[in-house]
């Protein structure tokens, strides 16, 4: 059981981490000035934005936003886009490699043989 705690501790620090990094990506390519872009900070918004997430379904997405807004940008413009790209980036990675890896397993073994 600890193990299991552990475990799950381990692999929420390396998503906080992955995620934060991607929304810093999202942050740069949306036009944020490098002053409000420490490493730091970002993960605070990540964590905070996360949670919010989490526990508040639907609104929690507008209150994240409003967390990336109020933290870096001056916009909700930029702080959407951000959101966005931090999303879709991390999903164009994860299709890529669907398709480089997995697509051509089944065409050579399909599952069952």
């Amino acid at each position: 059981m600890a193990a299991l705690i552990m475990l799950m501790g381990i692999s929420f620090i390396i998503g906080w981490i992955i995620g934060s990094i991607f929304l810093l990506l999202g942050l740069k390519l949306a036009g944020t000035p490098e002053e409000k872009l420490g490493f730091g900070s970002v993960m605070i918004t990540a964590l905070l934005a996360s949670l919010v997430e989490s526990f508040i379904p639907i609104i929690g997405c507008i209150i994240a936003w409003y967390i990336i807004k109020i933290r870096h940008t001056d916009s909700w413009g930029k702080a959407i886009l951000a959101w966005l790209i931090s999303i879709i980036i991390p999903a164009i990675i994860i299709g890529t490699l669907y398709f480089i890896w997995i697509i051509p397993t089944y065409a050579v073994a399909p599952p069952g043989y």
